[in-house]
């Protein structure tokens, strides 16, 4: 980039700073990203596991497909009592993807820098050390230590997606609330071949980690990610090199060859910054929050913690919307954090029992597990991530309206140019669903809320009952307004998803999550109620031009 000033500046090329990258460009804002290293490093598996919903952020940008056919899909999480399984939780086999799929964190980070580097709003600057960090009230200076000496970066806003131990949280003074645990954890790759099922093994109490806790989760190619909760003495090299790491590991697997890929030992917090947003500057993934392994959270919510910034920041510097959206990015990703908090610390305060009382409770209910429904039912194993939903955000209408508001939108198969599931109809802007009792009302409404967007991209998608669609598959609709895509709701199948009862209207942002419902008796105000989804401030725009297509 030529410009000296940035227009937006990203400190940490990791999985979350790279989507933003990448999804900032999918609105044609540029960045660029300063990554200390001075090459993408290999750290193993790391984040293991990226859930199915957040590939859907990756799918925007053409990376999700290879991680997808790449990583290992599974369904059932087994959870075991001192060597008896006692549960096995399913999950359904969705259309797209997931519902998790395993693969290692540094082969996500090689697809997304193949992304990066080769759209030309995005640039890496590596080997960038941030070495302080200041904003006035138009932009924001990043120094840092380059490879050609010092140097200062002046961007119209930053975001630090620079991990744990975030040193722009340090610059900016930036509180971070929480507490560190003081058991060690040890993630171990295996390469080897074993007869286990490729699906999440969650083991308390077992003969090989005996008052611990061990996690295996099946990686790509023969990997196996084994997860031991450590005593806060244990020495892992010192076991490398007396013999007892190989008897640790024997202990689980039995006596077959295996090799290590990657060994690494962390202590894991329960912490979130105190505002996601000051000023010109933005806090995402690990850098905002940071929390245990069990569910899968870290990549994943900052994966969303990413999308849900990449679209209100490109309002707002196209002019679209208020800068008072940006303020949106603390409600909701803040609430999400949170959310998360308080199901990792449940779940810690089952598998690590901070006092007597409770570990005796423990005790008892993990012996009464193996014989009782009811206790099995109470093992606190780490409840999967899934996406937030953003019932109290100041843009999202109340959940009395329609009780996916805040949700993140449902899937369903279609048939329409270029997509196959109505997920893939989002993400370059607003799309409005309108489930129309009828053609009539149908282009009525088109026509209407078509005639004012307030300058945001919309596209408009009407769904009709097989009978009413009156054009073949792949045809021309004469009837409706410019900007229109028709879908046959084959079997009611999309309302029951949207739970969408004739002349529903829902409007879905960028991120695929469903802002409002639209009055489809007053189409006037339908420019209001879209712009309220994103504080705009702008005028009308012209329409896009005609999409037609049938639902399958």
């Amino acid at each position: 980039m030529s410009s000296d000033l940035i227009p937006v500046g990203i400190v940490g090329a990791g999985p979350v700073g790279m989507t933003l990258a990448a999804r900032l460009a999918s609105f044609g804002i540029p960045s660029v990203l300063f990554e200390r290293d001075p090459e993408l490093r290999r750290q193993g598996s790391k984040a293991c596991l990226i859930q199915g919903d957040v590939l859907e952020t990756l799918d925007k940008f053409g990376c999700a497909e290879t991680i997808g056919a790449e990583g290992v899909t599974w369904t059932t999480a087994r959870t075991y009592v001192r060597g008896k399984e006692i549960r096995a939780a399913e999950y359904t086999r969705r259309i797209g993807y997931g519902p998790f799929v395993n693969i290692s964190q540094y082969r996500i980070e090689q697809l997304l820098l193949e992304k990066v580097e080769a759209d030309p709003l995005c640039e890496v600057r590596w080997a960038h050390e941030i070495t302080g960090v200041e904003q006035d009230g138009d932009t924001v200076t990043v120094s840092a230590d380059t490879p050609d000496g010092p140097r200062d970066y002046r961007c119209q806003y930053m975001i630090a997606c620079d991990g744990v131990r975030s040193p722009v949280r340090t610059f900016t003074g930036v509180e971070w609330t929480g507490y560190s645990h003081r058991d060690r954890f040890l993630i171990t790759d295996l390469k080897v071949k074993l007869p286990l099922a490729k699906e999440r093994h969650f083991h308390y109490d077992p003969p090989f980690n005996p008052g611990r806790q061990l996690v295996m989760h099946p990686q790509p190619n023969d990997i196996w990610r084994i997860d031991w909760q450590l005593a806060p003495e244990t020495d892992i090299e010192a076991e490398r090199a007396d013999g007892r790491f190989d008897r640790r590991v024997r202990a689980v697997i039995g006596d077959v060859d295996y090799e290590i890929d990657w060994l690494s030992t962390y202590r894991f917090h329960q912490r979130v910054v105190e505002k996601f947003r000051i000023g010109r500057i933005f806090f995402a993934g690990d850098s905002a929050h940071s929390l245990p392994p069990y569910g899968s959270r870290g990549m994943n919510s900052g994966i969303q913690d990413a999308d849900n910034l990449a679209w209100k920041l490109a309002l707002v510097m196209q002019g679209k919307a208020g800068d008072s959206l940006l303020d949106t990015y603390h409600d909701e990703r803040y609430a999400a954090a949170k959310e998360n908090l308080a199901v990792t610390e449940a779940t810690i305060k089952f598998m690590v029992p901070p006092n007597l009382v409770r570990r005796l409770a423990r005790k008892v209910l993990l012996t009464l597990s193996q014989p009782f429904q009811g206790a099995r039912d109470k093992v606190n194993s780490g409840r999967m991530a899934e996406p937030h939903t953003y019932v109290d955000s100041p843009v999202i209408q109340s959940a009395e309206l329609h009780p996916l508001l805040g949700a993140f939108a449902p899937d369903a198969r279609i048939t329409a140019p270029g997509a196959a599931r109505i997920r893939q109809l989002y993400g370059t802007g607003f799309t409005v669903l309108h489930f129309a009792q009828d053609r009539a009302a149908a282009r009525a409404f088109a026509e209407r809320a078509l005639a004012d967007t307030r300058g945001l991209d919309t596209d408009l998608v009407v769904v009709l009952r097989e009978g009413e669609l009156a054009v073949p598959t792949a045809g021309p609709a004469d009837d409706m307004p410019d900007g229109v895509t028709v879908l046959r709701d084959r079997d009611s199948v999309l309302r029951e998803a949207y739970r969408a009862p004739e002349g529903t209207c829902l409007i879905v942002r960028p991120d695929g999550h469903i802002g409002a419902v639209a009055d489809t008796a007053r189409p006037e105000l339908f420019a209001a109620t879209l712009a309220r989804c994103a504080e705009a401030t702008t005028p009308a725009r012209e329409p896009a031009r005609e999409r037609v297509a049938a639902a399958a």
